[in-house]
């Protein structure tokens, strides 16, 4: 084996050799892909993680990529690549390594955010849109497949609106190419004629050829700032708002009474630089929230009616939402059942249940009535074992949603087959007011509230973690 690696290396170095490459390459190679390929090269990391196994000290090592989506190092990969890895590295194309750091992960949406300290400005790859691609645009894939690191395959957009499952998700509104992709090529960027990241490489449809998979990038732009949740994930409050779809961060809105108001920022204001990071487009302003603290002075640089400005505004503490008196509450939840034809989730609390009772968990076991054209409304109360970032998944056939602390956290209405979606909360130790809403078209139906957050890996919500009022109230 050895013998042959080096005979490899050999004839490698060969073909490379100084003397034999002195000349140019003939002009007329220099496609425009090729031209392309270089452009894109550097902004494009091969990741390698490591993950624990039964033996102590001994990992098992895994394979995947990312973009370089701002020059301060965040990098935009799978969550499924990430995994369960303690750490990994990521390789820039000059074959300089940096230890990342996981910012963010959520795994309903199989994304993560990492962050490298390079000690330099990094060349990110643009991030485009995604709602106007055409059949047949050109395409490329640069990633890591089975571990060769920045490897290119070519191809087309051969689909849209495509679904496919991973092992931690079901994810719909894709982009199917036909550039090869395999086994080390997830989180890699896929991206257009322009240079520009249009989608992160998800799979492979395994029992066929050419066919592979993208999370488009308007979803990554609709999605990332709420998987970020800056202020709530780090405890403090700005209340500022961006367009992340427009070419510039177009200022959206300002929450009254808000640090930003104080400080006079305003509707249509072009942010382009805060914290010291520098803002291009919506996304960068919720990377330049990462890790700030409350009681900071935050220095945004704004662009009002061609002018500059500056302004500093302190962080305030971000409030979170105050537990109930779990006295008086026992396991369980209480539940309603309706009847009615919807194609979305109707407004309960007008209408009049066919039935009323309690369950240990929510599931459609609660209910025995006929399986099409029905509703459930469970309320109660959830127990929160300490304080951090929650996220609560809801996946449904039809559609759901789930209230926590008396906020809407996940949206999973419609008519659609069994889909997972999920969002996140800040909460401190204690009991929490929880509503989970639920209807059934027709054809095959279900139901499923899980969460995770410190130390609390994803499980459905245990029936231990379910309260409701002791005489039966509804939770509210």
């Amino acid at each position: 084996m050895t013998r042959v690696v080096l005979a490899a290396g050999a004839i490698a170095a060969f073909l490379v050799s100084p003397a034999l490459s002195q000349e140019s390459p003939d002009p007329r190679r220099r496609t425009t892909t090729v031209e392309l390929v270089e452009k894109c090269l550097p902004s494009v990391v091969d990741l390698v993680t490591y993950t624990p196994t039964d033996k102590p000290g001994v990992f098992a090592m895994g394979v995947g990529a990312g973009a370089i989506i701002h020059e301060a190092g965040y990098i935009l990969t799978n969550d499924h690549v990430v995994g369960a890895s303690a750490a990994g590295d990521a390789r820039l194309s000059d074959g300089t390594s940096y230890r990342y750091r996981v910012v963010v992960r959520f795994a309903g949406e199989d994304l993560a955010l990492l962050k490298i300290d390079a000690g330099r400005l990094l060349p990110p790859l643009p991030l485009g849109r995604s709602h106007d691609l055409m059949l047949g645009e050109p395409v490329l894939i640069i990633g890591n497949p089975h571990g060769l690191g920045h490897s290119v395959s070519t191809g087309i957009v051969s689909g849209l609106n495509r679904a496919t499952a991973t092992t931690t998700s079901f994810l719909p509104w894709l982009v199917q190419t036909s550039a090869e992709v395999n086994p080390g090529n997830s989180g890699g960027p896929l991206i257009n004629a322009l240079g520009e990241q249009i989608g992160v490489v998800v799979s492979k449809k395994q029992e066929a050829d050419n066919i592979g998979f993208a999370i488009s990038a308007d979803r990554a732009r609709l999605m990332l700032p709420r998987i970020l949740a800056a202020e709530e994930r780090h405890g403090f409050r700005l209340g500022l708002e961006v367009d992340t779809f427009a070419p510039r961060a177009v200022v959206t809105g300002v929450t009254a009474g808000s640090p930003a108001e104080r400080a006079g920022v305003r509707p249509g204001d072009v942010v382009t630089r805060a914290g010291g990071l520098a803002v291009r487009q919506g996304l960068d302003f919720h990377l330049a929230l990462v890790d700030r603290k409350a009681g900071e002075t935050l220095p945004i640089d704004l662009e009002r009616d061609g002018a500059a400005l500056a302004i500093e505004t302190p962080l305030a503490p971000w409030v979170l939402p105050t537990p109930v008196e779990e006295k008086g509450l026992v396991q369980g939840l209480s539940f309603e059942t309706y009847a009615g034809r919807w194609t979305a989730l109707p407004d309960f609390s007008g209408l009049v249940p066919t039935g009323v009772g309690r369950a240990d968990r929510i599931s459609l076991d609660a209910y025995s009535g006929a399986r099409d054209f029905f509703g459930l409304r469970f309320s109660g109360f959830v127990r929160i074992p300490r304080e951090g970032m929650y996220a609560f998944y809801s996946a449904s056939d039809d559609g759901s949603r789930v209230w926590v602390a008396d906020r809407l956290v996940t949206d999973n209405d419609g008519l659609h087959g069994m889909i997972e979606t999920g969002g996140f909360i800040r909460l401190a130790p204690g009991v929490y007011p929880l509503v989970v809403t639920f209807f059934e078209h027709g054809g095959a139906e279900g139901v499923r509230v899980s969460y995770e957050g410190p130390e609390l890996a994803k499980q459905e919500i245990p029936s231990e973690a379910l309260l409701c009022r002791a005489q039966g109230g509804n939770g509210e």
